[in-house]
């Protein structure tokens, strides 16, 4: 098999795994009453505690006043707060509650237990392989530029 045709084999094979644990995802996400654009601003809270919905907007490549409407609805789910700069009151810094940092912890759970149940089904040699190709990917990767956010909540 040449190497665009293994290549071309790689991207569907690793686009067909994302896929599989689609539903999975929908129905945790849908059952703690997110959203995809939910979720992005939660997880990036919780990767970048105190974030103002400026760098929330710029991380995501959205405007200002979309994150706020975001994180209005995460106020209201009690999973985020705002709290004013000690430093400067006219900044609000937006930090996950005691029910968003469980939420997320919940997510990450559901996932890993999704994940490690099919990952059981293996061999030792075939997850074994399994490690060291996603190894290689994830070298390859950090040696390469950081990838902008996407555009779209």
């Amino acid at each position: 098999m040449n190497r665009v045709v293994q290549t071309e084999r790689a991207i569907d094979l690793l686009s067909s795994v994302v896929t599989l644990f689609d539903p999975i995802r929908l129905h945790a996400w849908a059952e703690l009453g997110l959203t995809l654009p939910t979720l992005k601003v939660i997880v990036l809270i919780r990767a970048e505690p105190g974030a103002p919905s400026g760098v929330i907007a710029s991380r995501l490549g959205v405007t200002p006043s979309t994150v706020t409407g975001l994180v209005d609805r995460l106020v209201n789910q009690g999973l985020v707060r705002r709290e004013e700069d000690a430093r400067d009151r006219r900044l609000v810094r937006n930090l996950l509650t005691d029910a968003g940092e469980r939420t997320v912890g919940d997510l990450e759970r559901r996932a890993r237990e999704a994940i490690g149940a099919l990952l059981a089904e293996l061999s030792e040699a075939q997850l074994g392989r399994l490690v060291d190709g996603l190894n290689d990917i994830i070298t390859v990767a950090r040696r390469r530029p950081a990838v902008p956010a996407a555009a779209s909540v």
